[in-house]
């Protein structure tokens, strides 16, 4: 191993990119039918270049894509551009110092770093930041539709693609109830070996919520991920006593101070890096939580190219148990920056071969989908 310290950055280069979906993904609060994602592009003196990637969430992180751009190009370069780095915690300490919050634009730029780190060093990502455990990691299926029976299609065709993991949005239905029938029926046609989540997105109210989980039979959901408002932790928590399925925050953790908040309440989280700020923060969640006894789900928001999945998924390798499997999502776009990029299979996602995360993103495609 080469030592990739210190770093020292000659440029750094923002590319805010739209590009459409296969086909739109309906959430209960609305229907996405394009990603709305930001690259960074870190390069030092050797003309080396290292990437890294966030989706716009508003709903998250209270960014969108023009402010992530505007943000990486005035706060985050000159702050990157100022001095040689020494070691990667140098990296957090100083986006957090250019700027408050802007948790998204943050990850984008420690990504793009670490990858550079990691390619001056010779080593994949996950080799670089700690003791690989896994070459592969199981990936969930995420299934919206408008219908009951559309769902149950595309549910059933991921299973026989090879994918364990299927996640249906939820939240949909005008009564929480009926969103409850077409997961029994969804049970029982994917069978019990199914790892079978929800994801609600916080569309419903207390007392909607709790009706829903009283029309499952107890097992039916193996969690249900974020189903009240991100500010309702006492509802979150009466719905946590009066049900044994076990629930999962999502929009609800905002910063490591929400893990130990929710001991007790939670399961487990859904941890995007966009949320936490970083790499390097999304580990240091993951084992917090299972400090705390609870799970942890990695994903990416919807969608990013393979240059964000390709992160998280040298994340998955590291972390010590991935049964609540890994929300990659670059299979939703229309066309995806990197070439070739990440490849799912029999519903697994290999690591890429080679240093840093392992793609690189098409210069062709970087500009025909830049906004």
């Amino acid at each position: 191993m080469t030592s990739p310290w210190p770093l020292s950055l000659t440029a750094i280069h923002v590319w805010p990119l739209r590009i459409p979906l296969r086909q739109p993904l309906k959430l209960a609060s609305e229907t996405i039918t394009h990603a709305e994602t930001l690259v960074i592009e870190a390069q030092d003196k050797e003309g080396r270049s290292g990437w890294g990637e966030a989706s716009a969430a508003p709903t998250m992180t209270g960014e969108v894509l023009a402010g992530m751009a505007e943000v990486a190009r005035r706060y985050l370069a000159p702050a990157l551009l100022a001095a040689p780095f020494a070691a990667p915690a140098e990296i957090t300490h100083r986006l957090d110092r250019a700027i408050r919050s802007n948790t998204g634009a943050k990850c984008a730029a420690e990504a793009a770093l670490l990858d550079l780190a990691a390619r001056r060093a010779g080593l994949p990502l996950c080799d670089f930041l700690g003791q690989r455990r896994r070459d592969a990691a199981p990936c969930i299926a995420m299934i919206g539709g408008a219908t009951e029976a559309a769902v149950l299609e595309a549910a059933l065709a991921a299973q026989a693609r090879g994918f364990r993991h299927i996640k249906v949005k939820l939240g949909l239905q005008p009564d929480a109830r009926d969103d409850a029938a077409m997961i029994r029926k969804l049970r029982a046609a994917l069978g019990p070996r199914a790892h079978l989540s929800g994801d609600a997105n916080m569309a419903w109210r207390l007392p909607e919520a709790l009706a829903f989980l009283a029309a499952l039979p107890e097992g039916t959901l193996d969690y249900l991920e974020q189903p009240l408002p991100d500010d309702d932790q006492p509802g979150l928590a009466q719905l946590s006593a009066q049900s044994n399925c076990p629930i999962c925050v999502d929009e609800g953790l905002h910063g490591l101070a929400d893990i130990p908040a929710c001991r007790g309440i939670a399961a487990g989280f859904g941890l995007k890096s966009i949320k936490l700020g970083g790499l390097l923060p999304t580990l240091s969640a993951d084992a917090l939580a299972r400090e705390g006894g609870m799970q942890t789900t990695l994903a990416c928001k919807i969608a990013e190219t393979s240059i964000g999945n390709a992160a998280v998924l040298h994340l998955a390798a590291l972390v010590p148990e991935v049964d609540w499997g890994l929300s990659l999502t670059h299979a939703m776009l229309t066309e995806d920056i990197a070439a070739p990029g990440l490849v799912i299979e029999a519903g697994q996602a290999r690591l890429p071969a080679g240093a840093g995360i392992g793609v690189t993103p098409d210069a062709a495609r970087l500009n025909r989908f830049r906004i």
